[in-house]
């Protein structure tokens, strides 16, 4: 049997929401929020990978453990730099709503830029730098420091 590729959707949505402890709809729920992008197949079947897995088991800690709703989740997940992965910011990240507006995960946007159209969001680095819970913290307060130093003058100079 060969090995399994974390990246490579095949776990149904009843499987995965009984490896979870959660109801299949409870899957879907976070699917129509935009936290999680399971894979389709040519008929429609949610297929779910080992780093969605991860991402959902994230969600799940967050929820439970540190007592953020979906909202809130949504929120901290429109906080990750997403033009960082496509190239930096230029005039197409400026018109993209991502980009203007924290109103979610830059995936679940639909007036996006140019670099985003047609793109498979699954392979993106914005959606998979939030694999781990205990990750998104330093993702973000990390840009939040790069930003000050740009904005904040040098008094010295």
């Amino acid at each position: 049997m060969p090995p399994l590729i974390e990246d490579e959707p095949f776990l149904t949505i009843g499987v995965a929401a009984r490896q979870l402890g959660v109801a299949v709809q409870t899957l879907r729920l976070y699917e129509k929020s935009g936290l999680i992008l399971p894979a389709r197949t040519p008929s429609g079947r949610r297929l779910y990978s080992m780093k969605d897995m991860e991402r959902l088991r994230c969600i799940r800690e967050l929820i439970t453990k540190e007592g953020l709703n979906i909202n809130g989740i949504r929120k901290m997940l429109s906080l990750i730099p997403c033009w960082e992965y496509k190239g930096g910011i230029d005039e197409d990240c400026l018109e993209c709503q991502a980009y203007r507006e924290a109103i979610g995960p830059c995936w679940n946007v639909r007036d996006v830029g140019a670099k985003c159209r047609n793109v498979d969001c699954r392979l993106c680095g914005a959606y998979h730098v939030y694999m781990s819970c205990k990750n998104i913290k330093n993702i973000l307060f990390k840009q939040r420091s790069r930003d000050k130093r740009k904005i904040t003058p040098n008094i010295n100079e």
